[in-house]
């Protein structure tokens, strides 16, 4: 039986009516294992292999995944590099990955959740409703923190464009300009006006071509 397409995840919305994902762990035993236990999640999981970081880099290069399951120990480098790199990835960055631990590396395992990964797993004593748990809870938290970040971008984007109409306004911009000035003479101070009592022509100058050119005027 298969999740069907509609099924809601921990943090709401549809998941995907087929799950791809990517497992990393130089242990054909370990693989095969999760493998076997993927398969009693009841979740429809297409389950890709890789057994190094090479091939790990050469998966995530072609292909975006939904999830990304990672051992920690590895024959070179560890768990820690591959989130990272992931992290970095331009098709996967903002994958859902699952870091594989054993019971002694309970610390490193915290250490990757700080570090942004979805979730953990410990091989000892897994079970299949362990590893969907796992797998719906990193899937959910990756879509919210994805929608998250949309919005704060969009968020900026309305802020920069207001900015931008309220920088058009000679009446802001004959405001901006005076708060200037003011601020560059308190910082100043009183010796140094001293010096520069002569005039404020290059000020003046300064803040003139501000206001005449309205494209340097804008926020980029």
């Amino acid at each position: 039986m298969s999740l069907p397409v509609e099924v809601i995840g921990p943090e709401g919305g549809a998941f995907p009516p087929v799950i791809k994902a990517l497992l990393l762990d130089d242990s054909t035993f370990d693989r095969a294992r999760i493998r076997r236990l993927g398969q009693k999640t009841d979740l429809a999981l297409q389950l890709d292999e890789v057994s190094s970081i090479a091939e790990m880099k050469d998966a995530v290069a072609r292909q975006v995944f939904d999830l990304i399951m990672i051992d920690y120990r590895l024959p070179q480098g560890d768990g820690l590099g591959v989130l990272d790199y992931i992290q970095h990835s331009p098709l996967n960055r903002d994958t859902a990955t699952i870091m594989v631990t054993g019971e002694a590396d309970m610390e490193t395992a915290v250490t990757a959740m700080r570090n942004g990964c979805h979730d953990f797993l410990t091989k000892d004593g897994m079970t299949a409703d362990q590893l969907r748990t796992a797998m719906t809870t990193a899937i959910g938290t990756a879509r919210h923190n994805r929608e998250l970040a949309v919005q704060h971008a969009h968020q900026r984007e309305v802020i920069r464009e207001g900015l931008t109409a309220a920088l058009m306004d000679e009446k802001v911009q004959g405001t901006v300009v005076s708060m200037f000035r003011s601020q560059v003479d308190a910082a100043l101070g009183a010796q140094a006006r001293v010096g520069a009592t002569d005039d404020h022509r290059d000020l003046d100058v300064f803040l003139a071509t501000i206001q005449d050119d309205e494209d340097d005027f804008i926020f980029n």
